[in-house]
């Protein structure tokens, strides 16, 4: 357990990262009968924030980047003074409280994940190549004990390694900066720990080996990965939506693993509904997620207007 202990900073931060990169194609329709939209959703300059409008409310929506450098700060003045005299904050996971308390909940979460049969050991599912790689990037004493707990655990680790090489960190990611700056505010939770770890967590055995592989291909061609990278950053700062929302479903539409679904769709239509009591309770809202959650036809924008919603 010495050396798993070491790992939990490391791997913890990595909870914000798979769903910044999830995208959906499927359609919805169970728009409200004879509903009028009470809502609309207006673009403002500041990069990628929204808000939807109705007389008695608003919620101002920032799409987050989860890993970041300092070439995403400052954040914009308006983006601030909205953030600090809102009524409610909302982010994905919560404020510091659920950040303190997600050391313990991965811990209990990476043993129940643990496999006792040498049989299940990753090292008789990897090739000698593969081997190498991971310790190589990790260090033995690192490396070994992973190779005994389910692969997704390896599998966000080693990516956490690739963010690294491009200079990302998740430490470093708008999500974490506005939790620090509300201080001891309340940020209510769109989702809670232990549904981001059952996300993380799902797929057979032989899907997550899948993914675990092909996370150690990106390793070993890391420029690529770089350069995807690079790109997502620069269409963020240029606050070029479109773009950002087409390059995000290309790189999906090369990706296999977790359902999309499961990472993006079934989720938004969870956070319509919250949005609307958010827009029924009155008051200011501010919301910090991940972007993808509002770029495409399957984002929470489109879910609401599938709901009736907004115009």
């Amino acid at each position: 357990m010495k050396n798993i202990k070491k790992l939990l900073p490391g791997i913890l931060t990595l909870l914000f990262l798979f769903c910044f990169l999830s995208s959906c194609a499927t359609k919805n329709s169970n728009l409200k009968d004879g509903a009028e939209p009470k809502a609309v959703l207006i673009k403002h300059p500041e990069r990628m924030f929204w808000e939807i409008k109705t007389d008695e409310a608003s919620i101002y929506i920032l799409g987050t980047i989860h890993v970041a450098d300092k070439d995403f700060y400052p954040l914009e003045d308006k983006i601030l003074e909205t953030f600090d005299k809102a009524d409610r904050l909302v982010s994905e996971l919560g404020g510091l409280p659920e950040m303190n308390s997600l050391q313990e909940k991965l811990q209990v979460r990476m043993l129940q994940n643990m496999n006792l049969n040498p049989e299940k050991d990753l090292s008789n599912f990897l090739s000698e190549d593969e081997i190498n790689v991971v310790k190589q990037e990790l260090g033995e004493g690192i490396a070994a004990p992973l190779f005994k707990f389910n692969p997704w655990i390896l599998t966000i680790t080693l990516n956490q390694i690739l963010y690294t090489k491009a200079d990302l960190e998740p430490q470093n990611g708008i999500d974490i900066y506005l939790i620090n700056r509300a201080g001891e505010r309340k940020i209510e939770a769109l989702e809670t720990i232990d549904e981001q770890l059952d996300i993380l967590s799902s797929g057979s055995f032989e899907e997550q080996i899948y993914d675990l592989k092909k996370t150690i291909d990106d390793l070993q061609n890391a420029d690529k990965t770089i350069d995807f990278l690079t790109k997502l950053k620069r269409l963020y700062l240029e606050n070029n939506s479109e773009d950002l929302k087409d390059f995000i479903g290309s790189l999906l539409d090369m990706s296999e693993g977790i359902p999309h679904d499961a990472l993006l769709k079934v989720r938004n239509i969870v956070w319509a509904e919250k949005f609307d009591q958010y827009l029924n309770e009155g008051g200011t809202s501010f919301v910090f997620a991940g972007i993808a959650h509002f770029l495409g036809e399957d984002s929470v924008f489109e879910q609401m207007r599938l709901k009736g919603i907004l115009e």
